[in-house]
């Protein structure tokens, strides 16, 4: 699944916003429409860089090294980091962007090589089906070898047979799949102690997979049975909708058989998808509402989800508690203020919502080994030797 801005991957290179931040608001403001796919530079910058996706649907790229590149679609405001390099595409057919940007710090340079948006296209065409029947062979059976101009999908529902494919021998049992490429030469056969039961689908298509699914044979389990009833429960109805239907299972089982997973090696996607959706507006909430007091009793009501459901979520997926990623946060962002020598130590603990300034002097010397005040010192002194003016 694409990730957005939203997604908390995107942390690295910068954060995101429900409404254009205050300080944005001072710097150079220009609003360009997109068309190309694809880009040949990277925009950086020394300072913040604020983009606002107006129009359309766009896809922000985003590296660190100005080689690796990530995709993120962009949603809400976007601010990207100091020195993180950058461009835009669109992935519908134009968008528009509000960049916001200091026109003194703002820099573009040339990539290694060109970068072209891959859109999300189908590439295995089925063209036609041709035929879909349902054979019971028992034991003595000796089929007529043939070579056809089309490709041949083989699912054994049950018991065992002997397939010949260009004078290579194989032994098809219940569960099995295999498809024969089009100018193969192949028969069936049983023994005289075996019997069996199997699916034949005879197709057109494109060799989108070239040879990747030839000569193998494919031992399956109840994912692709299922996909192959409904296949065969679409075509009986025979309307033009469900041969529409009978010919997407077609597509997912060749998909299934191409990548070779079995249903008990795959994760639950749509799980994975909510978790990770629901985790990003925690995460976005979180970031925007830091300078106000937050428990975990707060996002539990605003999200309507348990304490023992966002526990899970955090662990499982960031390695920590919400808690502690609230304190982590609220620490990190206190350093930089006390960096920046705005406040006392005591309107920064106020400012980001700490109970009392006795309670975040005391989380602040847990998490950084010294206190508030023992940084704030520190800091000046090692600013004042740099700067002695």
């Amino acid at each position: 699944m694409q990730k957005r801005t939203t997604n908390y991957f995107f942390k690295k290179y910068g954060d995101v916003y429900y409404r254009m931040p205050e300080a944005a608001e001072s710097l150079n403001d220009s609003t360009l429409t997109l068309r190309a796919k694809k880009f040949d530079r990277m925009f950086y910058s020394s300072s913040d860089i604020y983009i606002a996706n107006e129009e359309g649907i766009s896809m922000l790229f985003v590296s660190q090294d100005g080689e690796n590149f990530e995709q993120f679609i962009m949603h809400r405001i976007v601010r990207i980091d100091p020195n993180v390099y950058f461009n835009i595409v669109p992935i519908s057919s134009k968008s528009t962007i509000n960049l916001r940007y200091n026109e003194e710090t703002f820099r573009q340079k040339m990539i290694a090589e060109p970068i072209t948006f891959k859109p999300i296209v189908p590439h295995l065409q089925i063209e036609e089906i041709l035929s879909a029947s349902f054979h019971v062979r028992k034991a003595n059976y000796h089929g007529k070898g043939h070579v056809d101009d089309f490709f041949e999908l083989i699912y054994i529902d049950h018991g065992r047979i002997h397939l010949l494919v260009d004078n290579k021998e194989c032994v098809l049992s219940d569960y099995d799949t295999l498809v024969v490429y089009p100018g193969q030469n192949h028969v069936l056969y049983t023994t005289e102690q075996d019997s069996c039961s199997y699916l034949v689908i005879d197709f057109q298509m494109s060799e989108y997979f070239s040879q990747s699914l030839k000569d193998q044979v494919f031992r399956t389990d109840k994912r692709i049975y299922k996909i192959l009833s409904r296949f065969m429960t679409s075509l009986e109805k025979n309307t033009e909708l469900d041969d529409d239907l009978a010919i997407i299972y077609l597509k997912e089982a060749l998909l299934l058989l191409h990548q070779n997973r079995s249903e008990d090696q795959l994760d639950d996607p749509m799980h994975e998808n909510f978790e990770n959706t629901l985790l990003n507006e925690i995460l976005v909430y979180i970031h925007n509402n830091l300078y106000s007091p937050l428990a975990v009793e707060d996002l539990c009501e605003r999200f309507t989800i348990s304490r023992s459901t966002i526990q899970n979520l955090f662990r499982s997926h960031i390695h920590t508690t919400p808690k502690q990623y609230i304190s982590d946060l609220k620490l990190n962002e206190a350093k930089k203020m006390i960096l920046e020598h705005k406040y006392t130590i005591s309107e920064i603990s106020t400012k980001l919502g700490f109970t009392s300034i006795h309670y975040f002097s005391r989380k602040f010397k847990e998490h950084f080994q010294m206190s508030p005040t023992e940084f704030a010192k520190s800091s000046y002194t090692k600013k004042v030797r740099h700067d002695p003016s």
